[in-house]
């Protein structure tokens, strides 16, 4: 099994500021701060679990994709290009071109990764299964969903890690 701790101390500090899931589906490559996601090991397989809302365009793109990578930019960096990721919408505009983000080739899959990031996973797309808004708790659903625009959780399997330590 692949060693999914590595960089996984990056990740994990750098999730609750935002890192990009990036995803090609039918030609279309697309990427979106997320804030929300797990590691570990589901079924015996490393996995990252990333949270996409079913609004996004993201979502659209992922609906079609098979895979997806997770780019973690060093601590305290891309803070401008997290922000255009996570504001603006795919469907308007090229996020790349806009937040001056590169698209490199994967190892493993066809989603391509972002090379201005230190740490990327490889995810082939496992499993996908939406949230269930009658068993969230009321505070949880008045906070986060008083639009009832809920998630939809991609399971990935991560295939290949790259990490530029410094």
């Amino acid at each position: 099994m692949i060693d999914y701790t590595k960089g996984s101390h990056l990740l994990l500090k750098q999730l609750p500021k935002g890192v990009f899931i990036t995803a090609k589906g039918n030609d279309t490559v697309n990427t979106m701060t997320i804030a929300w996601g797990h590691i570990g090991v589901l079924w015996s397989r490393p996995v990252f679990i990333a949270y996409v809302r079913y609004s996004r365009y993201t979502y659209d793109v992922l609906q079609t994709a098979n895979d997806f990578t997770i780019n973690v930019p060093q601590e305290g960096a891309l803070k401008e290009a997290l922000k255009i990721a996570g504001t603006q919408s795919g469907r308007d505009l090229d996020k790349f071109k806009e937040a001056q983000l590169t698209l490199v080739p994967s190892e493993t899959i066809s989603t391509p990764r972002i090379k201005e990031c230190v740490l990327n996973y490889e995810c082939e797309i496992l499993y996908t299964q939406t949230q269930e808004p009658a068993l969230l708790p009321q505070e949880i659903k008045e906070r986060y969903y008083p639009n009832h625009d809920t998630h939809i959780m991609f399971f990935g399997e991560i295939k290949f890690i790259d990490y530029q330590e410094d």
